[in-house]
This record gives structure tokens, C-alpha cells and sequence, in this order.
């Protein structure tokens, strides 16, 4: 059993007191199991049996990955990114003979906003009101709930590609019979998981707009495969399951959780999940 535990977060992150990260509540049992927390707001090392890199920004910085290799043991310490282009098997060009729907995203995770607060915020950027549209090839941030999505590459407006923030995938929905949209959501730490289902007849779905949630009994092997080939030991991943195959389209080391979901998580779950810290000490 561990006795300290370093949470590294970066300098812009607002801790995890009262947040809506999963990992807030593994952090309040084991505080009552008496496990000292020690929450980083920058680079700086604070000795402990073992550390947890949870830098929420899509690229972690080399210097908190070297900070992570100080620990005996690191958790997510080999999750260098999250970008779409180093992990989506969906990316498109513009001229590929691509026949079906495709969505518009940035790079960079939950519509590049992380990454753009913190470049305000250190000056290398500046703001951008976000009721003014820019053109295609100056966007920096977009509203991950509102990605747009063409019936065919040909409609992709051309500023896209232009703009080396962005990316166009294939967009492979889950359909229901009355026209809806499903998503799957899995979150899992060491040899814990939980995945769930949520509807919408909006097509990219969160927590925060689903019309209906429920508990998934079963993970397909695919989602496994991919947290040991891409070394997350903690995290969520989102997907679909269409005509048989698993597509998974987003990956995220420091997940949040909505109410909807959490609400479907028992408290002997949340234990569970929060005990799987003593099998890395």
C-alpha cells in the first residue's frame, strides 16, 4: 500500500479539489484510506511511493515526463500525447478516395481550448472572441460539441486544409432505429473498467447533451489492445460499434466524468477503482 502519492498537474490547472475530473474521486478514498496527496501546480518534484502524471494538455511537456521518470513508479508516464495525427487510424487527405461522411476537429484535444488558454496565458497567443467566425485557415479553437460534419471530403471548405491545427476524419456513427446517435465510453484504471452507453439525436455526444444513459455489460477486446499498445494506465476512451467493428475515436489521460455517468457507478465501483492504486505500489 502506498503511503504518498504525487499527482502531477500543471501550472494552469486549477488542482483537483471540487473538479469534475474522475480522478478527484479516487483522490477523496484514498485520503480516507489515509494516503498522503501530494497535487503539483507546475514542474516541481515532490517525493512520494509513486506519481500520477496528470498534465491536461493534449502534448505533455518533456520537462514533466522527465520529472515522471524521478518516481520508482509513474502512472500514464509513457503518455507522451493525444493528438489525432499521432493516434486517430481515421485521418483523411483531401484528395484519398473516400466515398462516405467526414468530420472537421482540431488536433489538438477538446477543440484545442486547454492548449489555447494556456498560450493566452503565457502570451504566445492572443484572444479571440469566440462569436466572431474566423476563416477556416486561422481557427485555433472550436466547440468540440459542435465538430461540423460534410457528407463527402468534396465539401470540406478548402481553409481546412490549409490549417495545420485541424483534421478531417472519417465520421463512422453508431445509428439507432429512430435516427439517434449512440456513443460508448469506457473508463478504465489498471484492471479496472466501466463503459457506458449515451443517445442523442445530436451527432457528437458528451455526457452534458445525452438524452439517455445507460451501463454497458461488455468491453470489446479492441479497447484493450489499444490502452497496452499505447501505454495508458488510466484514462477513457470513447467509441463506436458499427457493422461488428469497434472505432475508437477519442482518447483522454485526464478524463472528467459527467453526472449522468457517474451516476451509474456504484460506490463499491468507485472503491474498486480507487484499491487499484495498491497494485502498482
Amino acid at each position: 500500500m502506498p503511503k504518498s502519492i504525487t499527482i502531477i498537474c500543471n501550472e494552469f490547472s486549477s488542482g483537483l479539489e471540487n473538479s469534475r475530473y474522475f480522478l478527484a474521486h479516487l483522490v477523496k478514498r484514498w485520503n480516507q484510506q489515509g494516503i498522503k496527496i501530494n497535487v503539483t501546480a507546475g514542474c516541481n518534484h515532490i517525493p512520494a511511493d509513486l506519481a500520477f502524471l496528470h498534465v491536461d494538455t493534449t502534448v505533455v511537456a518533456a520537462e514533466y515526463l522527465e520529472l515522471g521518470k524521478r518516481y520508482a513508479v509513474t502512472l500514464n508516464g509513457r503518455v507522451r500525447d493525444i493528438l489525432k495525427t499521432s493516434i486517430s487510424p481515421y485521418l483523411l487527405k483531401m484528395d484519398d478516395p473516400y466515398a462516405g461522411p467526414v468530420i472537421v476537429k482540431t488536433d489538438a484535444n477538446y477543440g484545442g481550448v486547454n492548449e489555447f488558454i494556456i498560450a493566452s496565458g503565457s502570451g504566445q497567443s492572443v484572444y479571440v472572441d469566440p462569436d466572431v467566425e474566423r476563416p477556416w485557415r486561422k481557427r485555433e479553437i472550436m466547440d468540440s460539441l459542435n465538430y461540423p460534419i460534410f457528407d463527402k471530403l468534396a465539401d470540406v471548405p478548402p481553409g481546412v486544409w490549409k490549417n495545420d491545427r485541424l483534421v478531417v476524419e472519417k465520421f463512422l456513427p453508431e445509428r439507432l432505429a429512430n435516427g439517434d446517435y449512440r456513443c460508448r465510453t469506457c473508463y478504465f484504471f489498471g484492471e479496472q473498467e466501466f463503459a457506458a452507453w449515451m443517445t442523442s439525436p445530436r451527432p457528437v455526444i458528451k455526457s452534458s447533451v445525452a438524452t439517455a444513459v445507460g451501463p454497458l455489460d461488455e468491453i470489446p477486446p479492441a479497447l484493450r489492445a489499444i490502452r497496452k499498445a499505447s501505454g495508458f494506465n488510466y484514462g477513457k476512451f470513447d467509441y463506436t460499434e458499427v457493422d461488428g467493428q469497434v472505432h475508437v475515436y477519442d482518447r483522454n489521460k485526464t478524463p472528467v466524468i459527467g453526472d449522468k455517468i457517474l451516476s451509474l457507478l456504484s460506490s463499491r465501483k468507485l472503491d474498486d477503482f480507487a484499491n487499484e492504486i495498491h497494485a502498482f505500489a
